[in-house]
């Protein structure tokens, strides 16, 4: 994992950024947010993991509250300070 204030942080995000950039993923994509409770009182993080143009959009919308990054040929996981995610809920629209 590459961590805020590691050397290539930035070029990293700037990299994944490019990458990610109007890239639909194909039939394949995934996008996978992860918040455990474990993680949240030990590193005070929330994860996210995607294959597609989700990744460019997050780190273009709060690339401040990013931590650290892990990535793959496949992918790239983004790790957030806990207070910059909103509650899971608010990604489902209210239907009556």
């Amino acid at each position: 994992m590459i961590k805020r204030g590691d050397e290539n942080f930035h070029k990293v995000l700037d990299m994944l950024e490019k990458k990610y950039f109007h890239h639909g993923g194909g039939p394949d994509a995934e996008e996978i947010w992860s918040k455990s409770k474990m993680e949240i009182k030990e590193d005070g993080w929330v994860s996210f993991y995607g294959t597609n143009s989700q990744i460019s959009n997050l780190i273009k919308r709060n690339r401040k509250g990013i931590m650290g990054v892990r990535y793959t040929s496949e992918g790239a996981e983004l790790f957030y300070q806990v207070k910059d995610v909103k509650s899971f809920f608010t990604m489902v629209k209210i239907r009556k």
